[in-house]
């Protein structure tokens, strides 16, 4: 097991200006496909996230969560989900996605669920960008506690890395894997407190147990506590106790079996 971790952390870290060139070359290629280009990079999660709000915040008539006004909070979260949702369905498809590569030359193949990680950051950046504008229509702006965002993202990353390191290697055993998380990622949605917050179910204390052991809603939390709450990391330290023991099994199962069928994938495909 120490074995297989320690190959991939030593394979990625040292590719990581070949992770971020395949990262760069396939969000240029997917910006060549469309006359707007960039455009869509904001239109894109911007016109996601005002659906949601209309459907929320309007029809089902959503109240401010607290002192906070819906459209800003559901935002806070939302830049997450959009963020973590991609990483996940598009990382279960790393490996099998570039079967004609991997098939031609001796290649790294654990580093490919970071590059799909770090092409979605782009897109994280856009839709912050997005964020701060709203935000600001509501008159919360940015300050030090927004520091704090540089540990969140890295546990965003983190986790996404990893829960793509196995799922690609689950996806190149089993086709069904794939098809299995895009079936799960609504479910997820609407199980996280994304759009909803997790005093709805006060009354229900085992549940709330359950949903804050929720790798994303750790990562959603924290993100909230910088725009508005203001608590501090520490402040959350059961959910992440629970967040980075999960994603240390991730890791130690992702790496276990990318080391032992690395040689194997051809013969999957």
């Amino acid at each position: 097991m120490l074995k297989s971790m320690k190959f991939v952390l030593k394979e990625n870290l040292s590719n990581l200006y070949r992770i971020y060139s395949i990262s760069k070359y396939e969000l240029l290629a997917d910006m060549r496909d469309s006359k707007l280009g960039l455009f869509w990079n904001f239109a894109n999660p911007t016109i996601q996230v005002l659906t949601y709000w209309f459907m929320f915040g309007l029809v089902f008539k959503k109240k401010n969560v607290g002192s906070i006004e819906y459209l800003p909070w559901m935002l806070g979260g939302m830049v997450v989900w959009f963020f973590i949702s991609p990483c996940i369905t598009n990382g279960c498809n790393a490996i099998f996605s570039k079967v004609n590569v991997i098939t031609k030359m001796k290649f790294p193949v654990s580093i490919l669920p970071a590059t799909v990680v770090l092409k979605e950051l782009f897109n994280h950046a856009c839709l912050m960008a997005v964020m701060i504008v709203i935000f600001a229509m509501y008159g919360i702006y940015p300050s030090w506690h927004w520091i704090q965002l540089i540990y969140y993202l890295l546990c965003a990353i983190i986790f996404a890395v990893c829960l793509s390191l196995t799922t690609s290697v689950l996806n190149m055993l089993a086709r069904d894997t794939r098809k299995l998380i895009l079936a799960c990622m609504r479910l997820l949605l609407y199980l996280t407190p994304v759009l909803w917050s997790i005093d709805q179910i006060n009354k229900y204390p085992l549940i709330k147990a359950i949903v804050k052991i929720n790798p994303i809603y750790y990562i959603v939390q924290g993100y909230r506590d910088c725009f508005f709450y203001h608590h501090g990391i520490f402040y959350y330290w059961k959910s992440g106790l629970a967040f980075w023991g999960i994603t240390f099994v991730l890791f130690a199962f992702g790496s276990f079996i990318m080391y032992k069928f690395k040689h194997k994938f051809i013969d999957l495909i």
